[in-house]
């Protein structure tokens, strides 16, 4: 790289080794205090100078960098994640805090620009370009100075320029710092006076440290009619009952072969795929909010199990700890031994509007419904979050509602005031394709 006079022009470096320099620059800066004792920043800084050096520089955008460095989803929500622009702001501190270190004054910047993504780099400055040639002590000039006279008075102005040089760097170092402690400062304080309806929803659950427990049904053979009818959910429907009006027993298990491999594949521990689907969406949006969580099969939970910490049940028929919880609410399901069922409205009981015949074939069914809660139960002492559908395809969309940012302003604005503290229940409707469901309404709200 040929020294440049200019150092305060943007320097565009073409060749590999002009590259090379700029990494090892890089490389300085990234020894440093001001660097090496974080992951993050680092990780970073690298990425965009690596960009910037092969050409795709002004494609560096929050949304790209927050997917390729720090593994966000292609569709999260920069408004509520600002990892990246938090972390510009510290490297752009990091180094202006570098450079305005005097034994770094003649290196080749590398500078980031508020507002913008891209570094840009700056010559090395030439040691001793802005000093005059040496003459020897006897020239004389035109008005009888002799050239040493001449030589110490320039050096006198160069150092002069040099140091106020320095003083604007520093004063450009605090203004900057300044405005982003500033910016900073006043974008986490918007954020705490409006959190958003996501934040505000799990918020109960964040403000406990302890482990959120997941509650997941379990499939049986008998398609979840054993939980239901344990649950005392059942209607009889005596004109389809036979043996004088007796629901039918469900199938037993082989007794002749108790405790084999077989016994276990076929009634054991498996999960349907629909609620292993709602609660991936709700796990992995607590892990991104360094929440811990643990499984357990409903068959294997107990009352002390959902005393450990937040609960999330998932699934409704077929859990019986949710339809537990649903028992007092105002929305509830119940069904008939004939496998059709519905949510309830204690305060309507007659209507069956939201319901779902599970015989009827998977092409013919249009429409699924769920149940979303969230409520502390007195028994166990700790929040509960409800995601139930009637069918696969309620439990699925339930889970995805419960994580979609503008699915949760809209169930906030049906909540009202009070949406973090409140306990509230809400009945979803979802259109059904072949068994897979689209986005989810909200039919009605229950808040007390």
């Amino acid at each position: 790289m040929n020294p440049v006079a200019d150092e305060n022009s943007v320097w565009i470096p073409r060749t590999e080794e002009d590259k090379e320099k700029v990494r090892q620059q890089m490389n300085r800066l990234l020894e440093t205090s001001h660097f090496k004792n974080s992951k993050r920043y680092p990780l970073l800084f690298r990425f965009i100078v690596e960009e910037t050096l092969e050409g795709r520089g002004e494609f560096l955008k929050e949304r790209l960098l927050g997917i390729h460095v720090f593994d966000r989803p292609a569709d999260y929500d920069t408004a509520t994640d600002p990892i990246v622009r938090v972390t510009i702001a510290e490297i752009r501190k990091r180094i202006a805090q570098y450079y305005h270190e005097e034994a770094h004054d003649s290196e080749m910047r590398i500078e980031l620009l508020p507002g913008r993504y891209e570094p840009e780099f700056r010559p090395r400055k030439e040691v001793g370009a802005d000093h005059p040639p040496v003459l020897g002590p006897m020239h004389l000039s035109a008005n009888g100075h002799t050239a040493e006279s001449l030589y110490i008075e320039s050096q006198s102005v160069a150092a002069s320029s040099a140091q106020s040089r320095r003083k604007h760097m520093v004063l450009y170092g605090l203004g900057l710092a300044a405005v982003l402690l500033l910016a900073v400062g006043s974008g986490l304080f918007w954020r705490w006076a409006h959190p958003s309806a996501l934040e505000q929803f799990w918020g109960p659950l964040f403000s406990s440290r302890q482990t959120v427990v997941f509650c997941i049904p379990m499939e049986e053979q008998s398609q979840g009619y054993k939980t239901a009818a344990a649950a005392g959910i059942l209607v009889q429907d005596h004109a389809a009952l036979p043996d004088h009006g007796n629901p039918p027993s469900a199938p037993a298990p082989d007794a002749s072969l108790p405790g084999t491999f077989l016994a276990h594949e076929t009634l054991g521990e498996n999960v349907v795929f629909s609620d292993a689907l709602a609660t991936l969406h709700v796990s992995n949006f607590l892990a991104e909010h360094n929440r811990e969580s643990s499984f357990r099969l409903n068959t294997a939970t107990t009352l002390d199990d959902l005393r450990q910490g937040p609960v999330v049940l998932i699934g409704g028929l077929d859990n019986q700890w949710t339809l537990r919880s649903l028992a007092p609410l105002r929305y509830r399901f119940a069904g008939t031994n004939q496998e059709q069922y519905w949510i309830v409205d204690s305060k309507n009981p007659e209507m069956k509007d939201w319901g779902l015949d599970l015989k009827a074939w998977l092409a013919d069914t249009k429409r699924d419904f769920a149940i979303i809660a969230r409520i502390h139960d007195e028994s166990t002492g700790q929040v509960e979050v409800i995601v139930a559908g009637i069918g696969m395809s309620g439990t699925a969309a339930a889970g995805e509602f419960l994580v979609d940012p503008r699915q949760m302003e809209k169930l906030r604005q049906r909540v009202g005031p009070g949406f973090r503290d409140h306990d509230f229940e809400a009945v979803l409707s979802t259109d059904v394709v072949n068994g897979i469901a689209g986005t989810p309404k909200i039919l009605t709200v229950a808040v007390w």
